[in-house]
């Protein structure tokens, strides 16, 4: 009966996410309405398909007897009030536009309930630290006058002005982030999950076959491969780690990969769908957002950088392949299916770049992505050709994660809104301005390791805006530009999902490896650690964030931040054309912290030092002996 239920509920779902898509469609092409109605409807839609899916998986848990029945009519009743709160909002959307912010005791009573009810269905989506980090930036929205610290104390406000900021306001508050998410992010999931269903990831796992064929270790690179093109239009570390990891991770348990660093590789390859462009993570999204320009700007600042983490951390399996002396990969290669699904997704994907580098909405480069994947899948053949059911079924998953991505951005709407209207983020500039010294590094240091913190147990998009709110400005009072400081926020928050102790990406994997999760975020921080150098590269060599624009300078910066992280991860693995011993591998540590000082100096000195060792190292190592292979079969 439950599971009869649940199915009717996920019809319901499919038919109302059909006609909100439509509607999201028309407004593209036609606002036939305010602006201050649009965005109403828009929560209220996003309000309705998370109720229906809050109740959907509670009929679809395992939970019997009183838990089962006391969940489903709590959060039932909370997803009912959500959807009422939801129409209040759309009817009243004139009036409450043009009041503010003396909106009425009713608007007061309405605003509470609807806190109280995003922030339960966003903890039974999302977790209780990110509930418990909403619920204290409103709180001290509302109560932050009462603090005793002359510094962090704010003035008095009252309840309905506080209110009216919250979201009883259709600019503010939960609808801080609706124009990003109806306007950018909507369609561009859908896209992403259209490729996923018509047979994008056993492409890209046949291409990595096709490599790791010819190389040592190979059979690490269907991970590397799969997982970064699929996170190139999916932009979500552990969705991509459950989706690839299915397929990448027995492969390498096969042909001799251990457990945890099967695990490991996965991790961190699926990682890099965040910082690949196209479509980055969301915290990208909320980047343009926030700082009022284009999001292809943000893309395009991205790639090489990008481009440094996958080479950084495919030099790292390489090193490991030789250390443990793991062999070819030797998996036949589907031809075929390459040949047959390849110009699909190369036409969508390239579509989809084209268009948003001549500055077209995400939106409209998304819808053009979506047609040109429907055109071009039909004649992949008939062995290959997707069915209608393929089609509805890849845009209902879209559906869902569309809707519990744009429930993330309403709720940490008041986030961002309380910090900027109590100017939280000068307050606490001015606190830190009197512990931090003023050195730059030092600081960069010290946001690292808070970005790092907060990305334990919160979503990439909530950590980087935490930090972004708070550190940001003060890098940027150090003559860092706002864009540049963002993007350094942004890289930390997303290495925090394979940084203990709390590696959501690396929990992910180990559960479908077998393996224990200490050894595979072990595993996992020794691959990614070299490349933790590339946000400092890059703030100090601002070169590197200029494509497509390729300069001399930015070449260079490029090939020595790449020559750093391999010192670092041959100082990890020990292995440089072959087991190096402890005397060589302290010359490239030395190396590395010589590269490093160069990437934060860009002094000649620093420059002359890191090559004269980096030269010493490897002719040290080239002109003694030691052992040429590993009898270790695996990490």
């Amino acid at each position: 009966m439950r599971l009869i239920l649940a199915n009717q509920i996920d019809r319901i779902f499919m038919i109302i996410g059909t006609l909100f898509t439509i509607y999201i469609l028309i407004t593209i092409v036609e606002l036939f309405q305010q602006a201050s109605e649009h965005y109403t409807t828009f929560v209220l839609g996003i309000f309705t398909l998370t109720a229906l899916l809050t109740v959907r998986n509670i009929l679809r848990d395992g939970s019997q007897g009183f838990k089962f029945w006391f969940r489903l009519s709590f959060f039932g009743l909370i997803s009912i009030m959500s959807v009422m709160v939801g129409v209040y909002l759309r009817y009243h959307a004139i009036r409450l536009e043009t009041i503010q912010p003396f909106i009425t005791n009713t608007d007061i009573f309405v605003g509470w309930f609807m806190l109280g009810s995003l922030l339960l269905i966003c903890w039974f989506h999302w977790g209780t630290i990110l509930t418990l980090v909403i619920s204290a930036s409103i709180l001290y929205f509302f109560q932050g006058h009462r603090l005793t610290s002359l510094i962090l104390r704010h003035d008095e406000f009252s309840t309905s002005f506080v209110m009216s900021y919250m979201g009883m306001d259709t600019v503010a508050g939960i609808f801080w982030f609706v124009p990003l998410a109806a306007g950018y992010i909507y369609f561009l999931i859908i896209f992403a999950a259209l490729l996923i269903g018509i047979g994008m990831l056993p492409l890209v796992i046949e291409m990595g076959k096709s490599l790791g064929n010819k190389i040592r270790g190979g059979a690490a690179f269907p991970a590397i491969i799969g997982s970064s093109m699929t996170g190139a239009v999916m932009g979500q570390a552990v969705s991509n780690v459950m989706l690839t990891g299915q397929m990448t991770i027995p492969m390498m348990k096969k042909h001799g990969f251990s457990r945890e660093f099967a695990g490991s590789i996965e991790a961190v390859a699926s990682t890099s769908g965040q910082l690949l462009p196209p479509i980055l993570g969301l915290a990208a999204f909320i980047i343009a957002a926030f700082l009022d320009i284009a999001y292809i700007k943000v893309a395009l600042c991205a790639t090489l950088p990008a481009f440094l983490y996958v080479f950084g951390i495919t030099t790292g399996i390489l090193l490991a392949a030789r250390v443990f002396n793991l062999g070819y990969l030797q998996e036949e290669v589907n031809t075929l299916l390459i040949k047959r699904l390849l110009p699909t997704f190369a036409g969508a994907f390239l579509t989809v770049l084209a268009l948003l580098l001549f500055y077209y909405s995400a939106s409209i480069a998304a819808l053009a992505g979506i047609g040109v994947t429907i055109v071009l899948s039909l004649c992949q053949g008939k062995k290959y050709r997707p069915k209608f059911k393929t089609f509805l079924s890849s845009f209902k998953d879209g559906l869902e994660v569309c809707a519990l991505l744009c429930l993330l951005l309403l709720a940490i709407g008041p986030l961002a809104q309380m910090a900027t209207t109590t100017n939280l983020a000068g307050k606490l500039c001015a606190v830190l301005s009197r512990f931090i010294p003023h050195n730059l590094p030092l600081l960069m240091a010290g946001t690292m390791i808070v970005s790092l913190l907060l990305g334990m147990g919160l979503p990439t998009p909530v950590a980087y805006l935490l930090v972004a709110i708070t550190l940001g400005p003060f890098l940027q009072q150090f003559g860092v530009p706002a864009l540049y400081a963002h993007m350094f926020v942004f890289y930390f928050a997303i290495f925090s999902t394979i940084t203990p102790p709390v590696a959501i990406s690396c929990l992910a994997a180990s559960k479908l490896s077998g393996g224990s999760y200490l050894g595979t975020a072990r595993e996992a921080l020794k691959l990614a650690v070299p490349t933790f150098v590339i946000p400092y590269a890059f703030i100090f060599n601002p070169s590197l964030l200029e494509f497509p624009k390729i300069s001399v300078s930015a070449l260079i910066a490029f090939l020595l931040t790449f020559l750093v992280m391999l010192c670092c991860s041959v100082t990890i693995y020990g292995f440089f054309l072959r087991r190096i011993k402890i005397m060589e591998r302290i010359l490239f540590g030395v190396s590395s912290v010589l590269g490093i000082s160069y990437l934060i100096t860009n002094g000649t000195y620093h420059l002359a030092m890191f090559l004269g060792f980096s030269a010493l190292s490897v002719l040290w190592t080239l002109l003694s002996k030691g052992p040429t292979t590993s009898k270790i079969n695996g990490p």
